[in-house]
């Protein structure tokens, strides 16, 4: 019994050195990590805009913690995500409500399934508010910048956020053109009304990613691999902050398991996430990064 035991405590602590060496190959110990997102002058509020619902999953640690802080925080998002249809992103033979649908019906369906998704996310995370609004997924591109900008201003009048959360305006973390879309309207606003007298956000935050991690990325995920640019010089900007998520991991994860319609996108992107308890799994992907626009 003794060997037995001294035997699964070695194989036990090779395991955790793998997982743990493989963590120092995809994070990035020279980005500034922080628990300050929102100087101490300002109100604790903060916004976070996406074009889909599941885009907030790559702050759901940082938006927990600014709750933990007393932070009022909400997420609003452009589309309902109703263009989430083909097999690579879902399954919809395994959604019982969308199985025999009709095309025509099959993205009011769909959309109405990530709305309650959505709620479900709200639930968790404690939010203040969330929103969604009727652009079309996968169709931003042919919305007038000018609109999308339009809703981006009525939020930021509504809610008076002392910083803002969005993805990158050049990549779109993975390529996607709502993700460009909405990021660029968010960054334009923040641009040219910062120092308004109106104007609440002080900083904007990019989530984005640090160049190991792009590298692991490109490796496992088909997604991430088919629409990233092969130019590194248009790729992800530079990561100026990090949040470390490990106390948050459990939130994260209970997350990405509400979003069930697209569960595969997210085996794809994050395996194992729901295979590994959260304690051991938030601690190798232990943080989420942002570039930062004062």
């Amino acid at each position: 019994m003794k060997k037995l035991i001294i035997f699964l405590s070695v194989i036990i602590l090779l395991i955790i050195s793998g997982l743990f060496y493989f963590r120092s190959m995809i994070q990035d110990e020279d980005v500034s990590q922080t628990e300050n997102l929102i100087p101490d002058d300002l109100p604790k509020k903060a916004l976070a805009i996406f074009a889909h619902p599941d885009d907030e999953i790559t702050i759901i640690g940082t938006m927990r913690m600014l709750k933990s802080q007393g932070v009022e925080t909400g997420i609003c998002y452009m589309t309902r995500g109703e263009a989430g249809l083909n097999g690579s992103i879902i399954d919809v033979s395994k959604i019982k409500e969308l199985a025999d649908t009709s095309l025509n019906k099959l993205k009011k369906v769909l959309g109405q399934r990530r709305t309650r998704e959505v709620d479900n996310v709200a639930n968790i995370l404690g939010l203040n508010h969330h929103e969604m609004f009727d652009f079309p997924d996968s169709g931003t591109s042919d919305v007038p910048l000018d609109s999308l900008k339009k809703v981006v201003r009525s939020l930021i009048r509504k809610y008076r956020p002392s910083i803002l959360f969005t993805l990158d305006d050049k990549v779109g973390l993975y390529g996607h053109p709502d993700h460009r879309n909405v990021s660029k309207a968010v960054l334009e606003v923040f641009e040219e009304d910062k120092g308004k007298t109106d104007f609440s956000p002080k900083k904007l935050y990019q989530v984005t990613l640090p160049k190991d991690m792009i590298t692991f990325a490109l490796k496992i995920a088909d997604g991430f691999r088919k629409n990233y640019p092969k130019d590194p010089t248009k790729g992800l900007p530079q990561a100026d902050v990090c949040v470390n998520i490990t106390p948050y991991g459990r939130f994260k994860r209970d997350c990405m398991l509400a979003h069930v319609s697209q569960r595969p996108t997210f085996d794809d992107m994050q395996p194992g996430f729901a295979t590994f308890p959260p304690w051991i799994y938030f601690r190798i992907f232990d943080r989420e990064y942002f570039h930062v626009i004062n």
